[in-house]
């Protein structure tokens, strides 16, 4: 199962509103500086996920694909051990969009 990057399109801040709340574990596990590897290449592991550490939560392909897309998380090819795998981490937008949840949220 290959995520595959659509283009990205600009957020307005309605959509950033709608998707925080449904979101907002999964996005501050990502700020707190962890991310999800996916391997990537035909192996016995091709598809799977390997998180940087418990979440305490299911996180699903389609809450990747769907952050990914919003622009609110970043990815990187990296390698280890000749096997390729997608790291996803979050975004420099994906933080800010969270600390602006937040701060619309406190007031």
């Amino acid at each position: 199962m290959l995520l595959r990057a659509r283009p990205l399109k600009s957020i307005r801040s309605n959509e950033v509103k709608d998707c925080v709340p449904t979101t907002t574990p999964t996005i501050t596990w990502f700020s707190k500086g962890h991310h999800i590897d996916v391997c990537i290449d035909i192996c016995n592991q091709f598809g799977e996920f390997f998180p940087s550490e418990s979440c305490g939560q299911t996180i699903k392909q389609g809450q990747i694909r769907d952050l990914f897309a919003r622009g609110l998380l970043a990815k990187e090819l990296i390698q280890s051990f000749g096997i390729n795998y997608w790291r996803f981490s979050a975004s420099e937008s994906g933080k800010n969009h969270l600390e602006e949840a937040k701060d619309d949220g406190s007031k």
